[in-house]
């Protein structure tokens, strides 16, 4: 029997590749990334002076990640930049006003996978905001403790403000992977890749690899450099501790405790 062809083209192979646009750019993507890797680092290094050293570089790199993402959020596309952020916050504010109007109720009455979706998508959005307010004050408060400009209550300040990222990163993870179950679709991929699957224009026209690459290579050039440099201002006779011996003193902190 002959197949009949749709107008104006062949039918799709498949193993033609799916069509997909750009949302977030390399730079953008990479921020992101060192934001986490150095939130995870300062966190398990936060107990015990003999990881003291790693959890500042680490906390350094995070200034470092999260500096770039704000004159990111000014020079870079629309897209990523201050207007997306606004953008988020009035679609919270809208969806927290319906969810007091009988509007709401009866959309989980009616569409719950709807609302749900919804649901997760403002909770994506509230625990970034939380964290874009949290975080600078918790690098504030531990460089003012680290470089004793302030009396001690900036130390625990800063170790109160650790505490409690800690459950907004885990909750932003959790909507994350609720919203990739609801949506039935890869989010982490997105978030790796930068684009989504679907038809239209890309968000971002650029990639910009290069610039992620120079960011990556700043973090990194940085904490060697800080490492080292803590190195040479030893006493005389006194070396740094290698991983191994780091580890162990950090056993030996938490049996003290």
């Amino acid at each position: 029997m002959e197949q009949t062809l749709p107008l104006g083209g062949s039918s799709a192979s498949p193993t033609s590749p799916a069509t997909s646009r750009r949302i977030k750019d390399a730079p953008t993507r990479a921020a992101h990334a060192w934001i986490a890797i150095s939130f995870a680092v300062a966190y398990i290094t936060a107990d015990g002076e003999a990881w003291r050293l790693v959890h500042v570089i680490a906390g350094y790199s995070m200034v470092i990640a999260l500096g770039f993402r704000l004159l990111w959020a000014v020079f870079g596309p629309r897209s990523v930049g201050f207007s997306a952020w606004t953008a988020r916050g009035r679609a919270l504010g809208h969806w927290l006003g319906e969810q007091l109007r009988p509007a709401g109720w009866k959309a989980w009455m009616t569409q719950p996978r709807a609302a749900l979706q919804r649901t997760l998508q403002q909770g994506v959005s509230l625990s970034i905001l939380v964290l874009l307010l949290v975080l600078p004050l918790m690098l504030l408060t531990g460089y003012l403790g680290w470089s004793e400009l302030a009396g001690e209550w900036a130390s625990e300040l800063h170790e109160s403000l650790g505490e409690f990222s800690l459950p907004l990163v885990l909750a932003h993870i959790g909507v994350l992977f609720g919203l990739m179950a609801v949506r039935r679709q890869n989010v982490l991929q997105s978030m790796w890749s930068g684009r989504v699957a679907g038809k239209g224009p890309d968000l971002v026209p650029h990639n910009r690899s290069w610039l992620a690459m120079l960011l990556g290579a700043v973090v990194v050039v940085f904490a060697v450099w800080y490492w080292q440099d803590a190195s040479q201002r030893l006493p005389d006779g006194v070396s740094m501790p290698s991983l191994s011996q780091l580890a162990s003193q950090g056993g030996h902190d938490d049996d003290d405790d």
